[in-house]
């Protein structure tokens, strides 16, 4: 709502302004063309609240022209930005202006306005509804590594500590040289008694730390979370998708064939 206010602010009210001086010097015909532009202005500012990237477009555009303007002005007139802040309407749109030419392009923006889903909500849409077949304990070192069959081929690999929850009741935590629990013993076959049969609900990942919550039927809940900074936390994968997690942030691939047996880049 700020940052909408601030657009109004910077770009409609001088087209505001100059409708008011087309009223007095040129008459209905200035009006008429005055309001086409006011409520062009104010649609392009509706469509950009509403996430269309051609209205991103334009506004970085029009951010552009400002920049430019104002910078002119900086260079001409000698008293620099100090002048341009003693005209408080001016100075505020080339600062808005320029806060949008950095904010507009920055990567989780741009997904936005291009209605792109983060990779969140990809895993989200790719896990939910799928049945556990299996569940699997690694004794790789130095900590153990967990693998959750689901089926149509999909995979959840846990390299980070996890916990199962039963009706907000601990029923399981892993252990791990980086977090050990030692007072809750160990039983690996737990997961394989509670989570084999059930279906997925509903996915939740926090956006920085990574930490996946994952809501089985029965009042299941599977829970990460990170220890160790830009460290790989856990990986999902299936015939389409591969999500690499890390406490810095997902990393995602889309793809239309089967997931090769090597490892590949994810990209963004």
């Amino acid at each position: 709502m700020t940052l909408t206010a601030l657009l109004l602010c910077a770009f409609a009210l001088p087209a505001a302004r100059t409708l008011a001086g087309q009223f007095n010097s040129q008459g209905m015909l200035g009006v008429c063309y005055g309001v086409l532009v006011l409520v062009l202005e104010m649609y392009s500012l509706w469509s950009y609240w509403k996430g269309c990237n051609w209205a991103r477009v334009l506004v970085l555009i029009t951010s552009i022209l400002i920049v430019s303007g104002g910078s002119s002005n900086i260079f001409e007139r000698g008293g620099g930005l100090i002048a341009l802040m003693s005209h408080p309407v001016y100075f505020l749109r080339f600062a808005v202006a320029v806060f949008l030419l950095y904010w507009l392009n920055t990567r989780p923006v741009r997904a936005w306005f291009k209605n792109a889903p983060a990779a969140g909500d990809l895993i989200g849409q790719h896990l939910e509804g799928k049945l556990c077949i299996a569940i699997a304990r690694s004794a790789a070192a130095p900590d153990p590594v967990w693998t959750l069959a689901f089926e149509h081929d999909a995979e959840l690999i846990l390299t980070c500590p996890w916990r199962i929850v039963l009706d907000d009741n601990l029923a399981f935590a892993s252990n791990s040289s980086s977090n050990p629990v030692p007072e809750l013993p160990v039983d690996d076959e737990q997961p394989a008694r509670l989570l084999p049969n059930l279906r997925v609900k509903a996915v939740r990942v926090t956006p920085r730390t990574s930490d996946l919550y994952i809501s089985f039927e029965m009042g299941i809940e599977l829970q990460t979370w990170c220890t160790a900074p830009k460290t790989q936390q856990w990986k999902y994968s299936d015939p389409t998708l591969t999500v690499i997690a890390d406490s810095a942030g997902l990393n995602s691939q889309s793809i239309a064939a089967p997931v090769p047996s090597g490892d590949s880049s994810p990209n963004d």
